[in-house]
């Protein structure tokens, strides 16, 4: 056989092979076999097909049709953080034996423009997305705040009045912020579903305006697609350079402080009402903002900041990051003033000893006493926002130092029966002091 046969013959195995994995643009169907017949492949078996440039799977969804980019480039994640890593380490639910099988897909948990509406979407996670416990021992994360969404599932709406009061949820909608590792490691394209700051419009939003694109300023997704090519991920360092990241799911804006919203006073559905600052989804990383002193907000009552704020031009926390605080983001421990501030502890059974520290340090919020809860403790004071007619304990971002001798702050907040909440706070002598 000649030399120049030899070449023929084995350029054409090799497009026969390369036509094998690219017929129909990859337009594969689960129930398509391949001819690899291993349960347990290792990489160079995934790179037969993972590492031809045009790979890729078209997956009908509820807006259409949308292609998923399959390529994985073999010299970018043979530099990468898990190039030590067979693919199945990870991705547990695939077995190479007469085709990928079908396996469980979460739609929806990096693309929180559509989880409202449950759409299936091409932004779904499978079990990858939760094995870096695996290696990295992350169990606590399982059995987190940010993994069980546990208060989102407990909401639900009642009717009071005519008044529907709070908002239901379901497992569908937990996906919009709260999922996986993946969520947060794997890096994607941030997107934002309407450019611009929300905080920008706030003086519109409390004054009973309307800003058609509030919302959207406040929606973000990842496309996790768009790095299935480089397979990176993001270690704790890139995470806690910023608070982009934690903007994307703890962002919204306020509306109306003249807000009247109810709470259940017993479990029989006998409701009371409270009047404090209305909030539109989760706007700490906004707070946040306030605190860097780039926005501006209305108090609710005819005093500036200025006349209750301490340190105008140096707001308390303004140079720190959601991570200085929360840093124990995999296990999601409560977070308490006092593990920088325990100097400002009061006594047991002291003044002010049943009073959460946000009830007089945040701003522009009702503080409250929410009797009948068990946890937080009964009979402590908290800050009450109002969220969908319902209100609801809010650990505020928004802190001040407020000035409690030279103006009315106290009185406004606990210690006036007529202009303050009901928290049964008594008549209240000014004595400079309250630490």
């Amino acid at each position: 056989m000649s030399k120049k046969t030899i070449i023929i013959g084995a350029t054409l195995l090799i497009l026969i092979a390369i036509a094998g994995c690219t017929k129909n643009k990859f337009k594969l169907t689960r129930s398509e076999p391949t001819d690899i017949p291993f349960y347990n492949p290792v990489n160079d078996t995934c790179f037969i097909c993972h590492n031809v440039s045009t790979l890729k799977k078209t997956i009908t969804t509820s807006l259409g049709e949308e292609t998923v980019p399959l390529y994985v480039n073999r010299d970018k994640f043979a530099r990468s953080l898990h190039r030590g890593q067979n693919c199945q380490d990870c991705h547990t639910d695939i077995v190479l034996h007469k085709g990928h099988p079908d396996v469980p897909k979460t739609y929806g948990g990096w693309a929180n423009f559509s989880a409202e509406d449950t759409l299936l979407t091409r932004n779904y996670t499978t079990q990858a997305a939760i094995a870096c416990t695996k290696c990295h021992g992350r169990s606590s994360f399982l059995n987190s705040q940010h993994y069980l969404i546990g208060k989102i599932k407990g909401s639900h709406a009642e009717q009071f009045g005519g008044t529907q009061i709070g908002k239901d949820y379901d497992k569908a909608k937990c996906g919009k912020c709260h999922l996986t590792c993946a969520t947060c490691h794997f890096k994607g394209t941030r997107i934002q579903q309407s450019p611009g700051e929300v905080t920008d419009f706030w003086s519109v939003l409390l004054t009973g305006g309307s800003v058609p694109d509030a919302d959207g300023m406040t929606n973000w997704s990842i496309d996790w697609t768009t790095n299935v090519e480089s397979h990176d991920f993001a270690i704790a360092e890139d995470l806690e350079e910023s608070n982009d990241l934690c903007r994307m799911c703890h962002t919204g804006y306020y509306t109306s402080y003249n807000t009247t919203g109810y709470y259940p006073v017993d479990t029989v559905g006998n409701y009371q009402s409270l009047v404090s600052q209305g909030i539109q989804k989760y706007p700490k990383y906004e707070e946040w903002r306030f605190l860097s002193g780039n926005i501006s907000v209305m108090t609710g009552t005819n005093h500036t900041l200025d006349s209750i704020y301490g340190e105008v031009n140096n707001p308390p926390h303004s140079s720190r990051l959601c991570i200085d605080c929360h840093d124990r983001i995999h296990s999601l421990t409560r977070i308490t003033c006092l593990r920088c501030h325990d100097d400002k502890a009061f006594p047991l059974g002291g003044l002010h000893s049943d009073v959460g520290c946000e009830a007089c340090h945040d701003a522009t919020m009702s503080a409250w006493r929410k009797e009948y809860r068990v946890f937080p403790p009964a009979d402590t004071v908290r800050t009450a926002a109002v969220r969908d007619n319902e209100v609801i304990d809010w650990r505020s971002h928004m802190l001040i130092r407020p000035d409690g001798e030279n103006s009315d702050f106290c009185d406004r907040k606990c210690h006036n029966p007529v202009v303050g909440p009901i928290v049964g706070a008594p008549s209240y002598s000014r004595t400079g002091t309250i630490h």
